[in-house]
This record gives C-alpha cells, sequence and structure tokens, in this order.
C-alpha cells in the first residue's frame, strides 16, 4: 500500500482542568498509542467511551488503534461512528479520510475512493487525503487491468480445453470407425473363405460317376444331332410342304386384294 498513508490521531494539550468527561482517557490513550502499546491504548480509548460514549475522540483513537494492530472490521466501525460523532467539517473529514485508509488496506478500492472524495468535499485543503486518492485510483486501474488479463487467461484456458476436448472426441471416434470397418473388412474376408472352401470340399466330395455322366452330357450337348437317311427325307419333304403351304396363303391373300379393288373401281 501507499507509504504516505496518513493515519492521524487527536492528541489532547489542554491543561487538565480544561479536560471534558473522559479527555483524561483519550490523553492517556494516545500517550501508549505513541508508544506502540496499541492494547493498552484501547483500554484507555474505551474508558473514555464508557463515561461519553458519544466522545469523537475516543472513538476516532479507538478507531485508529484497531487500524495498527490490522483489525480493518472493527476500524471500520469505528471510523463510522466517529463521522456520526463528529462535530464539524474538519472531524469528519479526517473520519473519512481513515475510513479510506481502512478499505485501501482490505483492497477496497472504490470503496476508499468514495471515502476520500467525501473527506476532500469537506476540507479541500487536505494534501494527504488528495494524495491517497489518487493512490487508490491507480490501485483501482491496476486490479482491473490484472481482473481483465486473468479473465483473457482464463477464457483462452476455457478454449483450448475445449479444442483439446474436440480433438481428442474426434480422434476417439475416428479410432472406433476404423475399428468397425476392420472388424467389417475381417469378417467380409473369412465369409469369401469360408465360401471358396465350402466350393473345395464339394468338388472335393464328388462321386467320380457323377463326373462321368456330366461329362457325357455335356459331349453330347456339344456334339451336332446325327440323322438316318430316311429321318433326312422325312424332314426335307416336312419342309417343301410347308414352303408350298405358304406361298398358297400368300397367293390367295393378293387375289382378296386384287378382287376388292375392282369392287371399288366398279362402284365409281
Amino acid at each position: 500500500m501507499a507509504k504516505n498513508i496518513c493515519i492521524s490521531l487527536l492528541f489532547i494539550v489542554s491543561g487538565l482542568g480544561s479536560f471534558a468527561q473522559g479527555d483524561l482517557d483519550v490523553y492517556r490513550g494516545n500517550k501508549s498509542f505513541e508508544a506502540g502499546d496499541y492494547d493498552e491504548a484501547k483500554k484507555h480509548y474505551t474508558a473514555a467511551l464508557e463515561k461519553n460514549p458519544e466522545s469523537f475522540k475516543g472513538t476516532y483513537n479507538l478507531g485508529n488503534a484497531d487500524y495498527r494492530q490490522g483489525n480493518y472490521e472493527e476500524a471500520l466501525s469505528r471510523y463510522e461512528q466517529a463521522i456520526s460523532n463528529g462535530q464539524d467539517d474538519v472531524q469528519k473529514a479526517q473520519a473519512y479520510h481513515n475510513l479510506g485508509n481502512t478499505h485501501l488496506q482490505s483492497g477496497e478500492f472504490e470503496k476508499s475512493i468514495d471515502a476520500y472524495k467525501q473527506s476532500l468535499r469537506l476540507d479541500p485543503t487536505a494534501q494527504d487525503t488528495r494524495y491517497n486518492l489518487a493512490y487508490a485510483q491507480k490501485m483501482l486501474k491496476e486490479q482491473q487491468q490484472q481482473e481483465q488479463e486473468n479473465k483473457d487467461q482464463q477464457d483462452q484456458e476455457n478454449k483450448d480445453n475445449e479444442d483439446k476436448q474436440d480433438k481428442n472426441e474426434q480422434k476417439d471416434q475416428d479410432k472406433k470407425d476404423q475399428e468397425k470397418q476392420d472388424k467389417e473388412d475381417k469378417q467380409d474376408k473369412g465369409d469369401n473363405q469360408d465360401k471358396k472352401d465350402q466350393e473345395k470340399e464339394e468338388s472335393k466330395d464328388s462321386k467320380p460317376e457323377d463326373k462321368e455322366q456330366k461329362g457325357k452330357e455335356e459331349q453330347q450337348q456339344a456334339q451336332p444331332m446325327k440323322l438316318s437317311p430316311r429321318e433326312a427325307e422325312q424332314m426335307l419333304e416336312a419342309a417343301r410342304n410347308e414352303d408350298q403351304r405358304i406361298q398358297m396363303m400368300m397367293l390367295n391373300k393378293e387375289d382378296k386384294k386384287k378382287g376388292k379393288q375392282k369392287t371399288i373401281e366398279k362402284n365409281w
């Protein structure tokens, strides 16, 4: 955090006779605070608040002691109460200033900026507050940039993981498809081999008589038909008679055609 973050204390310099109720306890608390004995300081500030619950000095300085001990939640509560107990703008500006410091230490930069701005509205001359405001704005910008970089990095990692997952899924699918194809090819190859083996066995198991009979039938089918002279003469005579019959049919058809033409000419 900023080295120039200012924590202001209220020191009581008045004589003991003019002390308000509880001011002596505040004075003793400030002495312990300066000595670095924050637990002892808190005891005196608490005693002052028991005597005067609305004491701005007791509430404000008790918040400072909690702040120095790193008890930021308690410090925030004390500073908020001190703002309510402040008697003028200067006191309230101091409380807002330290409220901003506490938010800054907690990494709540937007809240710290709001507190510093409120402090400057009440006391525009406070240079420490102006410095802390600029520092808080710088830290907020760096935080936002870091968050954006982290988001971009996370988005890229998510994309890379998705791409890797898609590639692995595609690789697994390709492997399954190849295994399926290999299995089908192996099955087809086995079926073809079984068929060949079956044909081979059938050929091997055929009887010699069957082979001889099959050979005779094929030989008879391949040889031309042999006729006796008498059968040849009868077939020739039948062919002549068939030829004469066809010629007669054609002559009759021609005569009918001529007769039809003559009838037509007579009508004319």
